[in-house]
């Protein structure tokens, strides 16, 4: 007898499919609140009958796996027995093809304790049995047992499975520790997009006063949880692509490292801690983080899966940081940096999207987004030439007024333009190369190159001033 989550697979399908019905039906997921109300069979039923499984892209634990073989080839009959629902679990035993029988919830019945006890010895006939599981509900099954094997159990659950005297084995995964997993789902290192709050008072020359200087801060900070909350609302909505992806399977949701439970828990967290720190900013500030927000909900339910509009969102994310900075430092915002902003984030929106597509080399289709391998060429057609139409933005603000009344030797600043011309062009040859991470921001901040670049730049400004 093997359970399954939590056990078998590294996630609880109860929340993964929940997730599910949220993105593809939500009208029902606003109705499942009301299934619950019936009982956890009848929601469980409901969730299964409005969902559909993916078996192949679920997080196995191989070790598990590997002693059912084993046991499989000593001639063990194997049968998986899980309170999740029985399409589910007869969805996850066909894939596998490892078990002769399942046993699961149906919608009169929460197989789980003592329910599922009854149901195991329902079907083992008296014959004896061993048990593969991870929870304390789990130990009344034990107690019936021939052999416990226990999966990740905790120090306390592992003194009660002793005091049972039978023959145990014991599973670890040796994963990280829990804060790390958490810290890094917030992923800390994506921060640095937020120093875009600062861009309106650098720009506007007004970083000399203190006012200016601490709402900057208190943006940056108030924003960049915003964005850990985006990102983990993201991941929870995009599980099963985010596994069939080279390098987002290995994100702790998706992996099955980090328990979806704590990502439930962080989001109210974050959101009042975020939006606490608008109310200490001037009014506007608290408009764009909304905006940023319902922007970004509609993203993950909708439009991540629409051709173009997606790269102009993603593009969009970065001029709302823009915005949201220029209302806390009540500085306005210059139309020639939200000209420039508005090109050369769509030219970098445009690479991570070029990126995804060419790494998916054996799909027809991009999981999750509503690309084809054929659209590459389109794609970098647009970044490039987009990254182009930013450094002509370049161009016409140096020879404006506004240069004039901002620099003292405002001439110097026509060297700022092979600087970009330079990276924005280099950063397109590596991308076309595949040497570029699938976000070009966190490429920039670890490439040398680009460092040196910015410091030629920040040098011009200098002695323009």
């Amino acid at each position: 007898m093997c359970d399954l989550d939590n056990c078998l697979i590294k996630t609880d399908l109860l929340y993964e499919q929940w997730l599910v019905l949220l993105k593809s039906k939500p009208w029902f997921w606003v109705l499942s609140f009301f299934w619950l109300m019936k009982g956890k069979a009848f929601f469980k039923h409901n969730l299964a009958t409005h969902t559909k499984l993916q078996p192949d892209s679920l997080p196995y634990r191989f070790e598990v796996i590997d002693l059912l073989k084993r046991r499989a080839s000593a001639g063990d009959v194997l049968i998986l027995a899980s309170a999740s629902p029985e399409p589910w679990v007869h969805s996850v035993a066909s894939y596998l093809g490892l078990f002769r029988s399942t046993i699961g919830s149906t919608s009169s019945d929460n197989r789980k304790g003592s329910s599922k006890l009854r149901a195991i010895q329902d079907l083992s006939q008296g014959v004896e049995f061993s048990y593969i599981a991870d929870a304390p509900v789990d130990l009344e099954i034990w107690k019936e047992s021939q052999e416990i094997v226990a999966v990740n159990a905790s120090p306390s659950l592992k003194n009660k499975i002793h005091t049972l005297n039978k023959p145990t084995q014991f599973i670890e995964d040796g994963n990280k520790s829990l804060l790390t997993l958490i810290v890094k789902q917030l992923r800390p290192h994506q921060w640095i997009k937020n120093v875009l709050v600062f861009l309106p008072a650098l720009a506007g020359h007004r970083f000399q006063s203190l006012d200016v200087l601490t709402n900057g801060f208190l943006a940056f900070f108030g924003f960049s949880l915003t964005a850990s909350f985006v990102y983990i609302l993201n991941d929870l909505l995009d599980l099963s692509s985010d596994r069939n992806h080279h390098s987002k399977k290995n994100r702790p949701f998706a992996s099955g490292n980090l328990p979806l439970i704590y990502g439930f828990a962080q989001l109210p967290l974050l959101l009042a801690v975020s939006l606490g720190i608008g109310l200490l900013l001037p009014p506007p500030y608290l408009g764009w983080i909304l905006t940023y927000l319902i922007l970004n909900l509609a993203y993950s339910l909708y439009l991540k899966q629409s051709v173009v509009v997606d790269i102009i969102i993603l593009s969009l994310m970065y001029t709302l940081r823009i915005f949201a900075g220029s209302a806390a430092t009540d500085v306005p915002v210059s139309e020639w940096l939200l000209s420039f902003s508005t090109l050369f984030f769509f030219s970098l929106a445009c690479i991570k999207r070029y990126t995804e597509i060419i790494r998916s080399k054996n799909k027809i289709t991009l999981d999750g987004r509503g690309y084809r391998q054929v659209d590459h060429p389109m794609v970098q057609n647009l970044g490039v030439g987009a990254g182009l139409l930013s450094i002509l933005i370049v161009l016409m603000y140096l020879q404006s007024e506004d240069v004039r009344r901002l620099y003292t030797q405002p001439q110097n600043l026509w060297f700022a333009t092979p600087v970009l011309l330079f990276w924005i062009s280099r950063i397109w040859i590596l991308t076309n190369r595949d040497e570029i991470h699938d976000d070009p921001v966190v490429f920039a901040v670890k490439d040398k190159i680009s460092w040196v670049c910015l410091g030629i730049l920040a040098v011009i400004f200098g002695i323009s001033s």
